[in-house]
């Protein structure tokens, strides 16, 4: 999230630094999610949750395509399964919310128009909610374009320091009060920067708390430094939400005698469940590079850090794959590649937790749950809003350059050849425009070590099927 937000931040032509405590970016949450963009049909209706996913799918595509980031325009199915309750009014509810969040285009299928679509599903299948605005991306990749972009925009605009800084912590140590030639009282920060080579300080007229499961932690230090900021108006509480990736794939012998590899279908569409107050539910769907994903859970706990993957869990996942895809042996079919558990950082709230405190420049951006992906472009454009209309007033943005000068090196290099770079530098990093990334998310490392998909190596002119069908 704080990618997005530096992101915006310096388009609308603020100074502005990211701190990442992580030797590595997307090390937290951002780096376990789904890979899913959704429309926000299960976010609550007049929420600013729907709201900024709203605004933030009206710009993705956009994105992705400026900044070569791969995505797959496909869609997605909530299914009604006899296992469920079985009340086929339900789907109809779906679809009244689906068009109520904006989804015009959204359609009821029934089970045969189902099974028509997607043949690699179970039969049982009693109808569902198709809703064609959903995107599955490279979640790794979407948020390298997002680093790559910034890093750009700060160096061609001649500013003197580099604007993400990895391994660092900030060490709130005052604020003081100044005034400006007007009279106005403003306050600044001052910050202790930690890093495992060096200590340094600097100053800064507003700090954006976008800490993730701890932006309730940091909002209280800070209130301990300074009066004006209060204490949070919200709790974390940690969510973890598991996922076993398989490899769709069984082996046969061929007439020589010899075993090879036969794949096995895998549905173009996320296949969902009808969503829960309470979450979305475990989705089965396929990733760019042909791996299939189960996930994720919904399991609250206390720890903040634990993301051990259970055995339990993972049995539970596959027995859920099982009923849900054709497949009369899934164990035979799809074998497991890979598991990983994403700590989400809810709150005992039922919405996103973006406040604005004036009188201290400080903005938390907590609860940015499972949709925080989707949401990510609304939520950068918002808190800069808040910023703009607020805090720090236009006189103080600086010059910053436009979109094309930044264009031809905020691009990323094509997918075949970063995959060929992984390989070939077997340390598990690229680099892009001199700068070294380790690959953090499961589903991009998964997908590069197999090479399948985008990553295959004969397939690197495959185009991802795109939603026509309907």
């Amino acid at each position: 999230m704080g990618l997005s937000i530096l992101h915006s931040a310096l388009i609308a032509g603020y100074d502005a630094v990211l701190l990442e405590r992580n030797p590595d970016l997307c090390d937290g949450a951002s780096g376990r999610n789904s890979g899913i963009l959704c429309t926000g049909v299960d976010a609550p209706l007049g929420s600013l949750e729907r709201a900024l996913i709203r605004d933030s799918i009206s710009q993705i595509r956009h994105f992705c395509k400026e900044h070569n980031v791969p995505m797959r325009e496909c869609g997605s199915l909530i299914c009604l399964w006899p296992w469920d309750d079985n009340d086929e009014t339900k789907l109809n509810e779906v679809l009244h919310e689906s068009q109520m969040a904006g989804d015009s285009d959204v359609k009821l299928l029934s089970p045969r128009e189902v099974n028509d679509i997607e043949s690699s599903i179970s039969t049982k299948c009693k109808g569902a909610v198709h809703i064609p605005g959903e995107i599955v991306v490279d979640p790794w990749l979407f948020a390298l374009a997002l680093a790559t972009h910034c890093r750009a925009i700060g160096k061609y605009s001649g500013r003197n320091k580099e604007v993400i800084q990895t391994g660092r912590v900030a060490v709130l140590q005052s604020t003081w009060s100044c005034f400006d030639k007007n009279g106005g009282e403003h306050g600044l920060w001052k910050l202790e920067i930690v890093g495992s080579d060096e200590n340094f300080y600097f100053e800064a007229s507003c700090l954006i708390n976008a800490a993730g499961i701890d932006s309730d932690l940091l909002q209280s230090i800070g209130s301990s430094h300074i009066g004006t900021l209060p204490s949070p108006k919200f709790s974390a509480l940690p969510r973890r939400g598991q996922y076993a990736v398989f490899s769709p794939c069984k082996t046969s012998t061929n007439n020589y005698g010899k075993l090879s590899a036969v794949h096995v279908p895998i549905p173009t569409r996320p296949i969902q469940p009808i969503p829960s107050q309470f979450t979305k539910g475990i989705f089965v769907y396929s990733t760019l590079y042909d791996q299939l994903v189960i996930g994720p859970t919904a399991k609250d706990q206390s720890s903040r850090t634990d993301d051990v993957p259970e055995a339990r869990v993972r049995k539970e996942l596959t027995a859920h794959a099982s009923r849900i895809m054709r497949s009369n042996h899934f164990d035979d079919d799809y074998k497991l590649v890979g598991e990983y558990v994403g700590i989400r950082p809810g709150t005992n709230k039922r919405d996103y937790q973006i406040h604005l405190y004036h009188r201290s420049n400080f903005i938390t951006v907590g609860g940015i749950r499972s949709t925080g992906l989707t949401a990510s472009l609304g939520i950068g454009r918002h808190v800069v809003q808040c910023l703009l209309s607020t805090i720090l007033p236009p006189k103080d943005i600086l010059e910053t350059p436009s979109s094309e000068e930044v264009r031809c090196i905020a691009k990323l290099p094509d997918v075949k050849d970063l995959v060929k770079q992984y390989h070939e530098r077997g340390d598990g990093t690229i680099v892009v425009d001199g700068y070294v990334y380790k690959v953090t998310h499961p589903l991009t490392k998964l997908g590069w070590d197999a090479r399948t998909g985008l990553a295959a190596e004969s397939c690197f002119d495959h185009v991802p099927p795109s939603d026509t069908s309907i």
